[in-house]
Parts: structure tokens; sequence; C-alpha cells
């Protein structure tokens, strides 16, 4: 039977040619008479793309093959191949494991790409080996895996693992895919997944050794994974088969499975363990997904004294007298930080690369760019670079809000246009409102780094004031109604600093006072000229990286972006809600003569910085971070750390070495405020980001004995006060640096308040519990520590902190059962507990509350004993059907909060089911007849308790 011309790609086929075919790029003819195949293209009378099962392309008539009926498509649920719907099926495999545990899919791999995923295996042999035996039934099922070897995805080349690459893609997509529907269906919050695990069965020759037995770290982290899996996903790729037993885990029919190259399966792991035998030697890729961890919080912690131990910290010294205040910034910079916080939630916490192609919108990339050679780019006048730190929008402007015509928009430099929208976001975080500017104005002075402009290259339709650079100040001032100094400084990549120090004198001087600064940077790419410039110059990383202080280093990679600042005077007060942080001080000097022109000078570098700290009146031990310039240059990176070392070297506790570009490249007129901000927010966090990229280190920095970290890892600075030094080098020379200061006002940790539960955490994380591992089941596993394969949301803990190990108790809560009495206390009887009325049904208890304020907190006791509470599971809870629990001891922060009006009546029923504690009530509800009143004086609410992070922030997650 003939097929439909109008057939849609994606379809199910099976051929019916009795003839052989020669499947394309491929020489031999195979007979395919049978065999199931998806519709990739549809081609009419020229017949029909399609890929068969068995993975290979095939251009067949439409005569020589039929729709594949749901019957014979036997052995799967799902098909997956170049046509299918990812989000189709990504919807459907919920349902299917609600009905029956699992989801068999065939994955449509092309043959020529499976075969050299496993010729990549084979010549990645040494990367293989065997897990710790007490790990193998946790990770590799059940059976006997001795002849098993196993590789992490993470730990191979990636060079060669490139085919292995788009396979953990899109088992990272089917996540991705698959969530909503879980938490929908099974009430599964999916966080994350382990990496592939390459696993190779079946192989002949002698038994491996099973690696070294693990410690009780990784036996910790072990269990914390095993809790956490919901999900495994097992894909097999060949070349041998096999059978696959899933064993129920309760009372339930066991499944066995034929498995065939391409075959994926995906089962729960809380219904279903397995047990994999190959017929032959078989590659199988896995993955487990991992639901979010739970939150601790803690209840009550114990005095600080108790869990200090070690050194301590000497405390930061706060600069004295009036200072340069930060009010407020402003950041569009690449990783779409378009805010500040962006910026460092891109630095800090995601490791972005703000690196993308070069869009066409800027210039043709393949006219003007070779990427594929760097000597016959340079010959033949090309850039070799395609890749930027690259923002979106510069061709958007909102006119409309800073009153500009569209005749002047149009030929208005981009630089322009984001500056001023940078800049009045940062006035905004400042507190200045648009109107009241306008009509008053300020004396604020205008300061914009900047190192050229493209745009008189590519502009169409120039205009007099949109062109020349010196404008992108003097329109910001114009516009908004400055009145202070307003100019630009281009000192090429040390701009932006240097307009920072000129910023700071003016608003220094006593002459005509200011009442602040607004300082920016900006940079943008719009034309190739300056592209090519740099690439005949060999300035630029081939890679197209900035590959800061890592052996690979050879060259820049161009980025854009723009950050502005406000600076204030004032005295720094960490408690102050207006304030981001404090410009401690800042320098600026020429290298003078050098080996050239634009050769850095070490020694022009060691006079900068120490004239900065000179300022600041800071001994060189404290400076906490040194935010490098770093462009990635395998001359320049060197130079700046040993200047950096000889300025630092006599230190107690290491100096942190960061560096943004390899996130955003070098913004070069710009680097230096993007920069400067996050200095600001490294002090406003109390933490140092890590430098991305960096794998191994310049062989030719110089470290070796001294005190200094070059950061493959965020970490927490010594102390709540911290110190942070930025620089920046033109290379023409004119070098500068600033030192910024703050206290942490964002995270928990720190000399603050909170700071019992924060020893408490530190305790914790630098300890471990004792784990006796009996024998290859992890479940019988005996712990002290958090029981992760059991654990569930509302469980309380008392943890025992011992020198080197810690204890967690479980407080099993007393079973409410032959209750004589219910008292209540709160916030509106001063915590002194009184009886509730015992009603006519069997466990049911009530109590009139008036309200004497807005809000009032209480607790239920039972049999009015003050260890036995009744309450919430959060902190002042609102909600009148949460869960209940207790009863326990624990402190007045878990509460219900009741509001309303002064002297309203609220009636509170407490209800508890004779034998039966796990359907405890607490409710309120107004009573009737009972007037609002003016308002009593308020009473300080109850502290909110301190919060622990996510498991693995502790030390106890994989």
């Amino acid at each position: 039977m003939q097929m439909d011309a109008n057939v849609a790609p994606g379809s199910l086929v099976l051929l019916t040619t009795k003839d052989k075919l020669t499947p394309i790029g491929e020489d031999e003819a195979f007979d395919f008479n049978g065999a199931q195949a998806q519709l990739v293209e549809n081609g009419g009378d020229l017949g029909l793309l399609v890929l068969s099962f068995s993975g290979y392309f095939l251009q067949v008539p439409a005569t020589a093959c039929r729709l594949l009926s749901a019957e014979e498509l036997h052995g799967y649920d799902l098909v997956l191949g170049p046509k299918s719907s990812a989000e189709g099926l990504a919807q459907q495999m919920p349902d299917l494991l609600l009905e029956k545990g699992y989801v068999t899919t065939h994955v449509m791999l092309p043959a020529r790409t499976r075969a050299g995923i496993l010729a990549t295996v084979k010549q990645l042999d040494e990367y293989f080996g065997r897990l710790p035996f007490e790990f193998e039934l946790g990770y590799l099922g059940r059976g006997d895996s001795r002849s098993d070897r196993v590789a992490m995805l993470e730990s191979l080349e990636s060079a060669a693992a490139s085919g292995l690459l788009a396979q953990e893609q899109s088992v990272a997509e089917h996540l991705r895919l698959m969530k909503p529907g879980l938490l929908q269906t099974f009430g599964f919050r999916l966080s994350s997944r382990t990496t592939l695990l390459l696993r190779l069965s079946g192989a002949s020759g002698a038994d491996s050794e099973a690696a070294e037995p693990p410690n009780a770290a990784q036996a910790e982290a072990f269990l914390a994974l095993m809790g956490r899996k919901r999900l495994c996903v097992l894909r097999f790729l060949g070349p041998a088969g096999g059978t696959l037993r899933l064993i129920p885990k309760k009372d339930e029919a066991e499944v066995t499975m034929d498995v065939c190259v391409n075959m994926q399966v995906v089962f729960l792991t809380q219904q279903y363990e397995y047990q994999f035998d190959p017929t032959g030697e078989c590659l199988v890729l896995q993955s487990f997904f991992l639901e979010e961890p739970l939150q601790l919080v803690f209840q009550k912690a114990p005095a600080v004294g108790k869990f200090s131990t070690g050194l301590s910290a000497p405390v930061t010294k706060t600069p004295k007298g009036q200072q340069v205040l930060v009010k407020g910034m402003a950041s569009r910079d690449p990783c779409e930080a378009d805010l500040h916080e962006k910026l460092w939630a891109a630095v800090r916490h995601g490791g972005c690369d703000g690196f993308l192609e070069i869009p066409k919108t800027r210039f043709d990339v393949d006219q003007y760019v070779d990427y594929e050679d760097q000597q016959r780019a340079m010959a033949s006048f090309k850039s070799y670079c395609r890749h930027q730190g690259h923002i979106e929008g510069i061709e958007v402007f909102d006119a409309g809000f800073f009153n500009i015509p569209e005749q002047d928009v149009r030929g208005m430099d981009p630089e322009q246009r984001i500056f001023m929208e940078t800049g009045w976001m940062a006035l905004a975080d400042a507190g200045y409102k648009r109107e009241q500017v306008r009509i008053d104005s300020a004396h604020l002075g205008v300061f914009v780094g900047i190192s050229g402009s493209d745009w008189r290259d590519v502009c169409r339709t120039p205009s007099a004031n949109g062109v020349p650079e010196t404008f992108i100040a003097n329109r910001f001032s114009y516009v908004v109604n400055l009145k202070g100094p307003s100019f630009i400084v281009n000192t090429a990549c040390s701009a932006s600093l240097v307009a920072l120090h000129s910023a700071k004198t003016h608003l220094l001087m006593q002459e005509d006072p200011l009442d602040g600064c607004l300082v920016a940077g900006i940079s943008l790419n719009v034309s190739p000229g300056t592209w090519i410039a740099n690439c005949a110059g060999a300035m630029l990383s081939f890679r197209g990286r900035c590959f800061s202080f890592n052996a690979t280093a050879d060259g820049y990679g161009r980025g854009e972006g723009c950050a502005a600042a406000v600076l204030g005077r004032g005295k720094y007060n960490r408690d102050d809600d207006t304030t981001c942080g404090s410009l401690a001080a800042s320098h600026s000097n020429s290298d003078g003569r050098s080996a050239s022109l634009t050769a850095p000078n070490g020694p022009a570098q060691q006079r900068l910085l120490r004239a900065a700290l000179g300022e600041a009146r800071l001994q060189p031990t404290q400076l906490d971070i040194y935010e490098a310039h770093g462009t990635g240059t395998s001359l320049g990176d060197p130079i700046e750390v040993s200047a950096v070392r000889k300025v630092l070297a006599q230190r107690e506790y290491p100096v942190m070495i960061s560096c943004s570009k390899p996130n955003l490249g070098h913004l070069e007129g710009g680097a230096g405020m993007s920069a400067f901000c996050k200095c600001i927010l490294a002090c406003m966090h109390a933490e140092a980001a890590s430098n991305q990229h960096l794998r191994v280190q310049n062989p030719n920095l110089d470290i070796e004995g001294w005190p200094a970290f070059l950061l493959q890892e965020a970490a927490a600075l010594k102390s709540d006060g911290s110190y942070v030094g930025v620089s920046g080098f033109g290379y023409g020379g004119t070098n500068s640096h600033a030192l910024a200061f703050g206290h942490n006002v964002v995270t928990s940790r720190g000399d603050n308040k909170k700071h019992s539960a924060q020893a408490m955490l530190r305790q914790v994380r630098s300890t471990t519990p004792e784990i006796n591992m009996v024998g290859d089941n992890y479940e019988d596993w005996q712990t002290t520590g958090l029981p992760h394969l059991s654990i569930k949301s509302g469980q309380a803990f008392e943890v025992e902190v011992m020198p080197g190990r810690t204890h967690w108790h479980e407080l099993v809560p007393m079973k409410p059962r032959g209750i004589s009495s219910m008292s209540i206390a709160g916030s509106f009887n001063n915590w002194v507990p009184e009886t509730m009325i015992a009603r006519d049904r069997p466990g049911l208890f009530s109590y009139e509350l008036t309200l004497s304020q807005e809000e009032e907190t209480f607790q239920v006791f039972v049999d009015g004993l003050l260890s036995q509470v009744l309450h919430p599971l959060e902190p002042k809870c609102t909600s009148r059907c949460s869960q209940v629990a207790g009863p326990r001891d624990v402190g007045r922060e878990l509460a219900w909060l009741v509001k309303g009006k002064p002297r309203t009546v609220f009636q509170v029923e407490v209800f508890i089911p004779p034998g039966e504690a796990k359907c405890m009530s607490v409710t309120w509800f107004k009573a009737a007849g009972a007037p609002p009143a003016p308002a009593a004086p308020a009473a300080p609410a109850a502290p909110a308790p301190a919060s622990l992070p996510p498991p693995e922030e502790l030390g106890i997650e994989e």
C-alpha cells in the first residue's frame, strides 16, 4: 500500500521493499525489508528520507513503506527520533511512570554517531575502572558487576568525548522537559542530575580490582545522593544487548525485558531496583534525576562559646573620618547581567561564560572573520575571533523617557544610549527621582571611562552630537540636568578606573563641593575594524576567551558592557541601607620608560598598589581580595602577579586573587568599573568569586611559597568587613588602582547577631558522621549522621557536635493519647499558659484570644507542660490548615500568628482525635460580639530563627 504523500515528518513507518538498500554514506547494501523507521523528510515524487531504528539514513520511494501501527511497535512505549517532539514525549512520560513505574524509549541514534562513541570509549580505556565495592549496588544495581568498568563523563578529555557530550545534553534536556509533569504527578521537585556515568558491561578479560574503600565523607555524600535520587535513566548503546530486570521494592511483579541497541529505560528508583545481564560487551549511559535537598532550619542554637574553635580571624579596621561612599550601582554586562545583583549571581554563583558568537546584526562575521587559521587571517587582514562577551539590545532605546527627539536618536552612538540607561539606573538605585532632578537640577559630576568608539565607521546618518565620544558624558548631564563637571576619560584599558579616581578627587575638593558623582565605564563593539587591527597585532586570543592565569593564556577575549556607580561623601555605616560600600582609596600613575610603549611595567604596578594602601592607611596584610587586570596574556599576567606578590608577600592569611574577564571578556575602557562593582558586591557578601576557565596554572606565575589563592571556586572571607582592590592597566602605560571597602550585609555568615547559628554551621561543615559500612547493601549501613534514605519534611533532629564528628538524633514526638488538658500561651498573655476549655467532642479544646495589638503569636501545650509544645513547622505561621508538629520542646519562634484589629476576639480551636496524632489541627476564627477598639502599645516581635543552607552546603551532599 502506497503511503499518503501528505504524511508529516516524524511519522513511524515500516519498510516493505524486498530489494536491498544502500544507506546514505555507506558502500554496502543491506536488507531492510520489515525494518521500522521514522520519516525525516517527505520529498513527494523524489521519495522519502527515513532513519531506520538501527540508525541508517535511507532514501526510499513512497511505495516501499507504509505507516507503522501501534501494535507493531513491540517493546517500546515511545520513540525519540530527529523529528520527534521532545516536549510531547516528556509530557507522556509522567503518566506512563504513574501507570507502571517505568518507560521504554527507542532513541534513534545514527549508526555512525553510535560507532564514533564506541570508538571514543575504546580510546579512553585508561579512564575506566571499578567503583568502590560499597557503592556498586547503589550505582550499578544487583548482579555480578566485578567485570564492569565505569567512568564519569566529567573526568574524560572533552575534545575526545564530544559525541558523549551530546548524549549528556540529551539527558539534561529530558530532565528539563520532565520537571513540570513529575511535579504535578508525583510531587517530585527535581533540581539536578548526576553527571553521565559510562558503564562497560560484559567485557572479556579478568575481573578488575575494586577502587579503594571510601572514607566517611565520601560515604556520607553517597548516602545523600541515594536519598535524593528519584529516577534512573539507562541508555544502552551496545554493541551487544542483554536482559534488564526491574526488581520491585514492594509486593509487585518483577519486570523482565530484552534490551537492544539504542534502547532507553527510565524507572522510578523508589519503586524498582535493577539488574542488567549483558549478552556481550555493552556500553550503558546512566544518570540519576535528583530531588531538591530538604532545607534545614535551626529551631534552637546553643551559645557561641560551645562551638568557637581554631584560629579567630582579626577584626577588619573600618576607615576613619569622611569617606567616599558608593550610594548606588547599575550594570549592563555580559551573562545577561542587566542589574548589579545579576552580575554577582553570574560571576559568583552561576560561573557564567558571557561569550557568544558575534551576531550579524553587528557585522558579517563570514566576510570579516577567518576563525579556522590564525596566520591566514592575519595575512588576509581579517579577524580570527568570532566570539565576544556580548550584551543584547543595543539597538533599543527608550527615547521618550529621556525626551530625546527621534531624529537625534538615529545618529546617536549606541554607547551614548547604553550609558544613559545604565547611568540613570545607578542614580535611581541611589534614590534620585527623575522629575525632581529635572526641575531642581543636581550638582553631580559625570565621569565616563571609554577607550574609543566604532560608531563613526558604521553610522549611516551621523550627527554632530551623536558621533563624538565626548558627548557620552555631556548629553547625560544635559538630559538629566546635572550641573557638575562632565567629561570622558580615555586611557585605554584603565579608562574607567582613572575616571573613578578623577571623580573621587573632584568630590573631595572643597571649592564648589559636589553633591555626588556618577562614574561609568562603557565599551561596545559594532565594527569589524578594531577586531582586525587587534588581530593584526596578535593581541586577541585565538580561542576567543580570556584564560586569565591559565596555562593556555594566548591573548584576551573582547567584551562589551557598561557599569556605573554613584559616589557621595559621608561616614561609612554598615547599618545604612542607602550605602553599598565605600571607595577607601584610589591612585593612578604611568609606566614611564619600559621595554616598549605597550609593555607592562612591574615596578610601576608595585608603586601604584603601595600608594593606594598608603592612602587608606592599610597594611598589605589587610587586603582580602585582589581583583586582577588579568587579560589572559602570557606576559601580562605573570608581571602583574609578581608585582602584587612583592607588595603583599608577608601574610598570615592568604590573599584571594580573582578576575572577572574570563566571565565577561575584556571590556577595555569599561573593564575597570565592572570590576569595581564586582569588588563592592564581594564586600557586601564577604565572599570571593572564582576564576572561570582556570584549569592548569600558568607555569610563569610565581606564587610558590606565597599565601595566595588563584580561586577555582568561590570562598568566604575571614571576617565581615573586607578590603578588595582592583587594578587596570592601559596598554599605553596609564595605570590605576581602586580600593573598595564594605561589610557583609547580604549573607547570614559573619560576626553579627546570628553568630551562634553560624558557629554551629561551621562545626557541622568541619565534621563528618561515623558510618559503619556493613556489607554491600547501603540501606543496611549504620550512620550517626542524617538518615538520608528515610528523611522526610517535618522531621526534627538534635545535632550533637563533638571534635571531629557529629551525631544526629531524631526527636520522636510523643503521641498525644489520653490527653487530659490543653493550655495556650503567647504574646497576648506574656507566654503564661492558660487552660483551654474541653468541648463535648473528645479531643476538641477551645480558647477565646483577645488581640492587644494587630498581631499576636501563640503555641499550644499538652497537659500544661512547657516541654510538650504543639507548633507549626515555620515561624509566625498564618495558615489555619498548616501541619501541626510536636509535642516536643521548642523555642517560641515556631508559633502561629493571628492578625486583626486590636481588641478583636478570636476563638482558637485545637482538635486531636483520640489515637490519631497525625490528624491534629489548630485553627482560629472571629468570635461574635467583639467590636474593635484603639490599639494598645505594640510588644516586640519574637526573633526569627536562623536558617541553615541546603545540605550540600553543609558538606553532607555529593
